[in-house]
C-alpha cells in the first residue's frame, strides 16, 4: 500500500479534475505534477516547485520520450508539407465526389484505421491526415473525427495481426508467468498462443471498435456528441465557437497551393512513413536476423525508433515532392517545416505534462493504492475478470498509460487467476485486462493516444474527452455485464460475444431516441442539405423542445449505398480473419 495511503490518488484525480471543470488543460496539468511533488517534498512548496520542473526535465530526458517528441515535430512538419503542396486538395478532387456526407467521411475515417493494424500511432496520425479535410468539408465534427481516430486506433493495434501492441502485451505476459513461478511449457502453452486465446476475451475493444462503425453508419448519436453533430451540420461549426483545437494546419501553415496538385504529394509522403516505419521496427527488433520472426522482431523493437525514422522520411519526402511538382519554392519549404512544427507545441506541452503526472503518480504509489484496493479485496475466482476489468480501467485512467497498467495488472493478474482458479481462465483474465487499459486511455485527459487522436483531428482535446466518454462507458458497461454472466456460469465466448454486440447495438438506439427526444433533436442525424431544407437550425431545449418546428426530420439514408456496403464488408472479413487467427495461430 502507498504511504501516502488515498492521498495518492490526488495527483491524477486533481489533474483530471481541473482539466475537465476548467478546459485549461495545461495548468491542470502542471497543478496535478506540482501537487504530487508537494507530497513527495515533505509539504515544502518552495521545494515541490523545484521537484516539479526536475520531474519534467527527467521525462523530457528519457529517451524514448525524448524520440517521441521529435517524432510528433516531424509527423506536424510532414502534415504541413501534405496540406500546403496542394495534397488534401488533389484527393478532394479524386475522392471527393464520392465521399459526400458527414455519414461517408466518418465511415471512410473507420475503414481507413483498419488497414494500419501495426502501430497506434501512425495509425492516428495517418488516418486523420487522409480523412480530416474530407470531414470539415461535410460538416462532421471534429469531436466525431477524434472519437473515430480514438477508439478504431488503439483496439485494432491489440487484434492486429502483427503490431507493436502484441509484441508488448506478449512481453508482459511473459513477465506475469514469471511472477507466478509458473512455466508456461508446464501448462502446454507459449506466450503468443495465450495472446491469441485471450482476443476474444478483449470485449471492451472489440465492442468499442464495433460502436464506431455502428454509431457512424446508423447516425445515431448521444450525450455531448448529439449536440456537437447538430453543431456541425446545423451552423456548419465542425468545430466549437470557443474551442481551442491542439492542432489546426489550415490557420498555423496557410493557404493550399493550388500549383499543380498532385496525389503524390499526397500518397508518397504516407506511404514512405508506412514503408519506412514498418521495416525500421522490423530491423530495430531484429528481424533481419536469422531465426527471428516477425512477432519477435516486434515484441523486441525500439517502436519510438523505428516510427522516428518514419516520421523523418515522412517530413522529407512531403518536402521533395512539393519542390520537384513546384508547388512552392526552397524559402516557401523551409518555412513550411518551422510552421509544422509550431501545429504541434501545445500538443507537445500536454504530452510532457502528461508524462511527469505519470511519474509523479508513480512517486506517491498511485497504482499501487489503487491495485491494493481492488485487487487485494479477495473474490470467487470466476468474478476475478470483473475485478481486473476494473482496476485496469481505474489505473489506466489516473496515470494515463495502457501501457503502464499492463506493466503494473498483468504479474499480479496471472498469479491470482492461477491461484484461484485454474489455468482455463488466463485467457479471460488477460483479456478483460488488455480492455480495460485501453478504456482508460479512451476516457483519460492525460492519455498520450487520446492527446495524438485530438491533434489530428484538429478538436478541443476537452471537447475530445468529454464526446468520447458517454461512448466508452457505454461499451464498458456492457462488458461488465457480460463479465457477470461469465461469473455466473456461463463462460462461451460464442455466446457471450453475439450477446455484447447485441447489447451494445440495443443500447445505443435507446440512448439516442432518450437524448434526441429530450433535446428535441432528429434521431438519426440528417445532413447539411436535409437541415438546410428545414426552418429551424438552433437546438431546443427543456419546454422549448416540445414546440420547436420538429419539419427538420430524421436523416435519411440509402441502405445499399456503396461506402457503408464496402466497410461493412470489410470489417466482417477482417474480424473473420482475427477469429481464424485466434483460433488457429497458436
Amino acid at each position: 500500500m502507498s504511504e501516502y495511503g488515498v492521498l495518492a490518488l490526488a495527483p491524477p484525480l486533481l489533474a483530471i479534475g481541473l482539466a475537465m471543470y476548467t478546459r485549461q488543460v495545461l495548468v491542470s496539468l502542471f497543478a496535478g505534477v506540482w501537487i504530487g511533488a508537494l507530497m513527495v517534498a515533505g509539504w515544502n512548496p518552495i521545494a515541490a516547485t523545484a521537484l516539479s520542473i526536475d520531474w519534467i526535465v527527467e521525462v523530457v530526458r528519457d529517451p524514448f520520450d525524448t524520440r517521441f517528441l521529435i517524432l510528433i515535430l516531424f509527423m506536424g512538419a510532414g502534415a504541413a508539407f501534405i496540406y500546403r503542396s496542394g495534397g488534401v486538395i488533389a484527393l478532394q478532387n479524386w475522392i471527393g465526389h464520392r465521399v459526400n456526407t458527414a455519414r461517408d467521411s466518418q465511415i471512410l475515417t473507420w475503414l481507413i484505421g483498419i488497414f494500419i493494424f501495426f502501430d497506434s500511432y501512425t495509425s492516428t496520425i495517418v488516418t486523420g491526415n487522409a480523412t480530416r479535410e474530407l470531414a470539415e468539408d461535410n460538416y462532421s465534427s471534429r469531436e466525431m473525427h477524434a472519437y473515430a481516430l480514438d477508439s478504431t486506433t488503439s483496439p485494432v493495434t491489440t487484434f492486429g495481426p502483427v503490431s507493436n501492441w502484441i509484441g508488448y502485451q506478449v512481453s508482459m505476459i511473459i513477465v506475469g508467468f514469471e511472477a507466478a513461478r509458473v512455466t508456461l511449457d508446464d501448462l502446454g502453452l507459449s506466450a503468443f498462443g495465450l495472446f491469441l486465446q485471450s482476443i476474444p476475451w478483449n470485449i471492451y475493444c472489440l465492442l468499442a471498435f464495433f460502436m464506431v462503425g455502428f454509431i457512424a453508419i446508423t447516425q445515431r448519436f448521444y450525450g455531448p456528441m448529439l449536440d456537437a453533430e447538430w453543431r456541425a451540420r446545423s451552423r456548419k461549426e465542425t468545430i466549437r465557437e470557443d474551442a481551442t483545437p491542439l492542432s489546426d494546419v489550415s490557420s498555423d501553415v496557410g493557404e493550399p497551393s493550388e500549383q499543380n496538385p498532385t496525389l503524390v504529394n499526397f500518397f508518397a509522403p504516407i506511404l514512405a512513413l508506412l514503408v519506412v516505419g514498418l521495416v525500421a521496427m522490423w530491423w530495430l527488433g531484429g528481424g533481419h536476423e536469422p531465426g527471428v520472426d516477425v512477432a519477435t522482431a516486434f515484441q523486441e523493437t525500439d517502436v519510438a525508433l523505428g516510427l522516428l525514422y518514419g516520421a523523418f522520411a515522412f517530413m522529407v519526402v512531403g518536402m521533395a515532392g512539393a519542390l520537384a511538382f513546384r508547388t512552392m519554392s526552397l524559402e516557401e519549404a523551409s518555412d513550411t517545416i518551422i510552421d509544422g512544427f509550431k501545429t504541434m507545441m501545445i500538443a507537445v506541452a500536454i504530452i510532457v505534462l502528461a508524462w511527469a503526472i505519470g511519474h509523479a503518480a508513480d512517486q506517491v504509489g498511485t497504482a499501487d493504492f489503487i491495485v491494493d484496493v481492488l485487487v487485494g479485496s479477495g473474490v470467487p475466482g470466476s468474478f476475478l475478470p470483473i475485478l481486473i476489468f476494473a482496476a485496469a480501467m481505474f489505473v489506466a485512467f489516473t496515470t494515463g498509460t495502457s501501457w503502464g497498467t499492463m506493466a503494473i495488472l498483468t504479474p499480479l493478474a496471472i498469479p491470482l487467476g492461477y491461484e484461484l482458479a485454474d489455468a482455463s481462465i488466463l485467457p479471460v483474465v488477460l483479456g478483460v485486462l488488455f480492455g480495460g487499459a485501453i478504456w482508460g486511455d479512451h476516457c483519460s485527459p492525460i492519455s498520450d493516444t487520446t492527446v495524438m487522436s485530438s491533434i489530428f483531428a484538429g478538436s478541443d482535446h476537452i471537447d475530445h474527452v468529454n464526446t468520447q466518454i458517454p461512448f466508452a462507458c457505454t461499451a464498458a458497461g456492457i462488458t461488465v455485464v457480460t463479465l457477470l454472466l461469465y461469473g455466473i456460469g456461463l463462460t462461451s465466448p460464442f455466446v457471450l460475444l453475439p450477446f455484447a454486440f447485441i447489447a451494445t447495438a440495443v443500447a445505443v438506439v435507446a440512448l439516442n431516441k432518450w437524448d434526441a427526444n429530450r433535446k428535441g433533436l432528429p434521431e438519426v442525424m440528417p445532413t447539411t442539405d436535409e437541415i438546410d431544407g428545414g426552418v429551424d437550425t438552433e437546438p431546443a431545449s427543456g419546454d422549448a423542445a416540445t414546440r420547436r418546428d420538429r419539419s427538420i426530420g430524421n436523416g435519411s439514408y440509402g441502405v445499399l449505398e456503396t461506402i457503408p456496403l464496402v466497410a461493412v464488408g470489410i470489417v466482417v472479413a477482417y474480424l473473420g480473419l482475427v477469429f481464424v487467427f485466434a483460433t488457429f495461430g497458436g
